[in-house]
C-alpha cells in the first residue's frame, strides 16, 4: 500500500515553560523556551508529537498594555507516536519557522494569540499502518494558532 503526504485534519496540545522579557522604549525583546505537546487527528487515528520549541519575540508596544509581536522559532523534535501507526526515525530533528502575534497584558498576566509557521517541513516515514507496511510520510511542521497564558513571577 502506497501513501501520499499526509495532512492533519484536526490538532490541539499544550505548551508549557519559561521567558524573560527586555524591555525597551516602545518594544521588547521576549526569548522562551517550551515544550509543546500536539495531538493531530489523522484518518481517525491519534498522533502525539512532542518538541522543544525557542521562539525569540520582538514586540512594539501599542496601547498601554497591547501589543505586537513576531520573530524566529527554532524547533527540535522529540517524538511521534501513534497507536495505528508506526513511524521511522526523524531525520531532521532541528528546524526553523517564524510566528507573530498579539499579546495583552494586564498586570502579571499575559495572553497572547499567536500563529506559528515552519518554514520547512518535519517529514517522518510512516512505516505501518494498522500493522500493515505501507509507504508515505507525514509532515508535522507548525502551522497553528495558539493561544497562550503566561504569569510574571517576581
Amino acid at each position: 500500500m502506497t501513501l501520499e503526504t499526509k495532512d492533519h485534519e484536526r490538532k490541539s496540545g499544550f505548551h508549557i515553560g519559561v521567558y524573560s522579557e527586555f524591555d525597551f522604549l516602545i518594544g521588547y525583546l521576549r526569548p522562551e523556551l517550551q515544550f509543546t505537546n500536539v495531538k493531530t487527528q489523522l484518518e481517525g487515528s491519534e498522533i502525539s508529537t512532542n518538541r522543544i520549541e525557542l521562539p525569540v519575540s520582538f514586540g512594539l508596544k501599542l496601547f498601554g498594555p497591547l501589543s505586537f509581536f513576531v520573530g524566529p522559532t527554532a524547533y527540535y523534535s522529540l517524538s511521534q507516536k501513534s497507536s495505528n501507526y508506526s513511524f521511522d526515525a526523524i531525520k531532521d530533528k532541528t528546524t526553523f519557522g517564524l510566528h507573530l502575534g498579539t499579546r495583552l497584558n494586564i498586570g502579571p498576566v499575559g495572553i497572547d494569540l499567536r500563529y506559528d509557521r515552519g518554514l520547512s517541513p518535519i517529514q517522518v516515514n510512516i512505516l505501518t499502518q494498522n500493522g500493515v507496511d505501507v509507504s508515505g510520510n507525514l509532515d508535522s511542521s507548525p502551522n497553528q494558532f495558539t493561544i497562550g497564558f503566561s504569569c510574571k513571577l517576581k
